[in-house]
């Protein structure tokens, strides 16, 4: 629907849903504050509902996941409570990474409410960090590699690495692509838990630690650690649990329910990060109740005979693991 409004006639006309199904969704649409009926008995789409708009709606591919995919992992909420195991792997038989690499409705679902996330912390994080010095910003578990692109476009002298699994590298290649970026980030397909490419300045880890227990998150720690270079630095982003917030339980159960993990508190990730072999940095809150946490490797990588690299060098990823897949090769996963 747009804005304008539409009669019954025109919506079914649209949607080929029949008029006398639309005559008792529309009025329930209404309470809900997602459409409004105008006095010539038309409806139009509500700020609410804009949010929800294929086109251009931020919480669509939440609703969508919400719906659906999640909506399911609900149901095995006992299941959960129980055994501490996902709710999401009894309901699915299978991970939320999985089933969106089988799934290219669910990638793309992710994808977006990524955008989101990621655009809503993106001034946050640019206010509480400085990415002057930094020559490769490198996005470990980049989504849809909003957020490096913002950071790319505050810095013009960054280069950028976006890394992301399956089909979900696909979506930010094409972001890459949107952004004219093309020169200066490249996209790798890789699981993080397994390789994490060396030679960047500065990583970024938002908002995935989050979705795995303690034990898996040290592991993943602890790969980007042994990949660093000396000298680098390791970004923590989540969004900071706090009691306080009436929406923190709910978050946390969610986790619990997705992905047998939990939100933790700034104190809680810097005793991970300590855990994985960091020298963590005391943690930065922003507005928006994004934490931020700057961390140097205890044992970053500095093999014998290391030199400075030229000024002007962008400092291109080292092969780490097997070999990568660039953002031109993503164009033909789309």
């Amino acid at each position: 629907m747009a804005e304008d409004g539409l009669p019954v006639a025109g919506i079914s006309a649209r949607t080929g849903i029949p008029v006398s199904a639309l005559s008792r969704y529309l009025p329930a649409l209404e309470e809900l504050g997602i459409v409004q009926r105008e006095p010539d008995g038309t409806y139009r789409v509500t700020p609410l509902g804009r949010l929800l708009r294929r086109d251009t709606g931020s919480l669509h591919g939440q609703a969508l996941m919400a719906g659906d995919e999640y909506y399911g992992a609900w149901q095995e909420l006992d299941h959960c409570l129980l055994t501490g195991e996902s709710a999401f792997h009894a309901r699915h038989g299978s991970g939320l990474w999985e089933m969106a690499a089988r799934k290219p409705d669910l990638a793309a679902s992710f994808a977006r409410t990524m955008r989101w996330n990621s655009a809503r912390a993106l001034s946050d994080i640019l206010a509480l960090y400085d990415f002057t010095a930094a020559r490769l910003v490198v996005d470990l578990g980049a989504g849809d590699a909003t957020l490096l692109c913002g950071v790319l476009a505050r810095y013009p002298k960054a280069r950028g690495l976006a890394v992301e699994q399956g089909s979900m590298s696909a979506h930010a290649a094409a972001t890459v692509r949107e952004a004219g970026l093309d020169q200066r980030c490249a996209v790798r397909t890789d699981d993080i838990r397994r390789a994490v490419p060396s030679g960047g300045d500065v990583y970024i880890l938002k908002s995935v630690i989050h979705n795995w227990p303690d034990a898996a998150a040290v592991d993943i720690l602890r790969t980007v650690r042994d990949a660093m270079p000396a000298g680098s630095q390791l970004l923590l982003v989540e969004k900071a649990h706090d009691s306080a917030d009436p929406q923190a339980a709910l978050r946390d159960l969610t986790m619990m329910v997705l992905f047998a993990s939990q939100d933790r508190t700034p104190a809680e990730y810097h005793a991970l990060l300590t855990r994985a072999g960091f020298t963590p940095s005391a943690p930065r809150l922003g507005s928006s109740g994004m934490c931020l946490i700057p961390a140097t490797a205890d044992n970053a990588r500095c093999e014998p005979g290391d030199q400075p690299r030229p000024e002007g060098d962008s400092g291109g990823p080292e092969p780490a693991g097997r070999a990568p897949t660039t953002h031109r090769e993503n164009e033909e996963l789309e």
